[in-house]
């Protein structure tokens, strides 16, 4: 696939920011409540859930604490590697109720159907195009049992941000790394291709140890590739692709879905 626009480098996108899973759980480690809300909806479905998307195991985890059953699918070794980790944090009575499987969303056959599948905190997000789209659809349908649910959330597109000057960098915090044990100053900057609907960012690193340890790097860059959808073209998707949607919010609370909310929290299931 073609991408308009300088800098814009999807491989980097899909990948740079999950390789790094102790530096991701920092980074969102306030982030709560989409941990409760998907880890109640797999307890109720009471049954194994499917989350594509797994990450680092940062809602299946606590899911099965809770006494939810989860196959965790992801194609980061990384992650992957981190959500063991955790995992092993169980106590040994539940790690059983915990599976982990590689493989890509797009093109999985675990041959077994769920109560439920879900694909939370943005994931859907790297599905870029309408193929990639169509095969994570038909995915969650080939998985799903003819009454199960699928649950997942995606930001909503905010134009402010979008419509930022192109690469203008941002200065942001000072902070310690979890990982290299230093502070570094943070930075971003994007830019937004309305023609493919995505958003390159880029995530700038600058080191400000005085006497740094010699393998430390002064500067490094993390990129994010997003693609946004809007709220009716995520309603067409899913219709074409043969669900029915059955409510959409704001927020992991039920609030109203809105143009100046954060994300679209998604519940679907098969027509």
């Amino acid at each position: 696939m073609t991408v308009r626009g300088e800098n814009f480098d999807l491989e980097a996108g899909t990948t740079d920011f999950y390789r790094d899973p102790t530096y991701y759980d920092f980074e969102f480690k306030a982030r709560k409540a989409d941990v409760r809300w998907y880890g109640e909806r797999y307890v109720e479905s009471e049954g194994p859930a499917l989350e594509l998307g797994v990450g680092s195991g940062r809602i299946a985890v606590p899911a099965v604490r809770q006494g939810a059953e989860v196959v965790g699918v992801d194609m980061s070794d990384t992650m992957l590697a981190r959500a063991e980790m955790r995992r092993e944090t169980l106590a040994k009575a539940k790690r059983g109720k915990l599976s982990l499987v590689k493989g890509d969303m797009r093109q999985l056959s675990l041959g077994r159907k769920f109560g439920i599948v879900s694909c939370p905190f943005n994931a859907f997000m790297h599905m870029y195009t309408r193929e990639d789209v169509d095969g994570a659809l038909q995915s969650v349908r080939e998985h799903l049992e003819d009454d199960g649910l699928f649950c997942f959330d995606i930001l909503m597109p905010d134009l402010d941000y979008l419509s930022r000057p192109a690469w203008k960098l941002y200065e942001g915090v000072r902070f310690k790394h979890p990982t290299l044990g230093i502070h570094y100053r943070y930075h971003e900057r994007s830019a937004w291709d309305p023609i493919t609907q995505i958003c390159q960012m880029q995530f700038v690193y600058a080191r400000e140890e005085e006497d740094p340890p010699p393998d430390s790097p002064r500067e490094f860059t993390i990129q994010l590739s997003h693609r946004y959808f809007w709220p009716q073209e995520i309603d067409a998707l899913l219709w074409h692709n043969g669900f029915e949607r059955l409510m959409w919010y704001g927020d992991f609370e039920g609030g109203e879905l809105s143009a100046d909310g954060e994300s679209m929290v998604i519940m679907a299931t098969r027509r």
